[in-house]
C-alpha cells in the first residue's frame, strides 16, 4: 500500500472522530464550549479534505505506477 493511501485513509477516520466528538462539547453554552465545538469543526473539515485529496491523487496515480 502506498503511504499518501494510508495517510489518506487515517486522516478521513481521524476526521469523523473529531466530528464526533465535538457533540461532547456543546452540551453547555459557554464560551469554552463554543470555541472548543469551532476548533474541533474546523479541524475535521480541513483533515477530511486533505485526507478526500491525497485519496483522488493515490486513485489518479494508480494506473501511471504499474
Amino acid at each position: 500500500m502506498s503511504k499518501k493511501l494510508i495517510s489518506a485513509t487515517i486522516l478521513i477516520i481521524l476526521a469523523e472522530v473529531l466530528s464526533l466528538s465535538r457533540m461532547y462539547f456543546t452540551e453547555g453554552a459557554t464560551n469554552f464550549s463554543e470555541f472548543t465545538s469551532g476548533l474541533l469543526l474546523g479541524l475535521s473539515v480541513g483533515m477530511e479534505i486533505i485526507g478526500v485529496v491525497l485519496l483522488f491523487i493515490c486513485i489518479a496515480t494508480y494506473d501511471k505506477k504499474k
